[in-house]
């Protein structure tokens, strides 16, 4: 049964610690493409999660100022979403397959009363009007909504796209059954080298 967290916020430092040696929707890219081949990041990958679970200590990420800025206006996009789809967007911090799982996803909302979740993107301009023209989940968000499904069991995550002056792009994400069990294969087989690894270096 999943494990749905909202005993803290996504950015606290309880939700920082959560996240130590976790597997998430924006780093499984370190283990598999949207293409279903292994990434070549994928050793580095290994040592860093073995690393954050013997140690306790996350890994600092990069952030830029659209990064920031994007995260920032998260809020704002969950409402504009709320009010053109007509429904209520809840928070959570962290999704878990199970609760002792080493991988899980850290939504940007779920729909409320549904088995449902919500992936929010605040784009610069020339980024919304390519997605805008192409009209479909952007490539680069394929792994992140498959994995964020295969982690819940859920049926439908959400994507919307978001930027200032322009209108947003909103698609809803349907379960790809063959890709999300690559997902899960590759993403057990990673997670057995962590064990393995930790066993020999410990």
């Amino acid at each position: 049964m999943i494990e749905i967290i909202k005993d803290y916020n996504q950015g606290s430092e309880e939700w920082f610690q959560a996240k130590t040696g976790v597997v998430g929707a924006s780093t499984v890219s370190k283990i598999i493409t949207s293409t279903g081949k292994r990434s070549t990041q994928r050793k580095a990958f290994l040592y860093q999660i073995a690393g954050e679970r013997i140690s306790g200590r996350r890994t600092e990420t990069y952030s830029n100022g659209y990064m920031q800025a994007g995260i920032e206006k998260e809020e704002d996009s969950r409402r504009l979403f709320e009010f053109i789809q007509g429904v209520e967007v809840e928070e959570a911090a962290l999704i878990l397959p199970h609760r002792d799982a080493y991988w899980g996803c850290s939504p940007d909302g779920i729909i409320k009363d549904k088995e449902e979740g919500l992936e929010l993107k605040n784009v610069i301009p020339g980024t919304q009007a390519k997605y805008l023209h192409k009209g479909v989940l952007p490539t680069e968000y394929k792994l992140q909504c498959q994995f964020s499904l295969a982690v819940t069991g859920w049926e439908v995550w959400w994507f919307m796209s978001n930027c200032d002056g322009m209108k947003p792009l909103i698609v809803k994400v349907k379960r790809d059954e063959e890709f999300i069990k690559l997902i899960k294969a590759e993403v057990n087989i990673f997670l057995r080298e962590v064990d393995e690894l930790i066993k020999e270096i410990s």
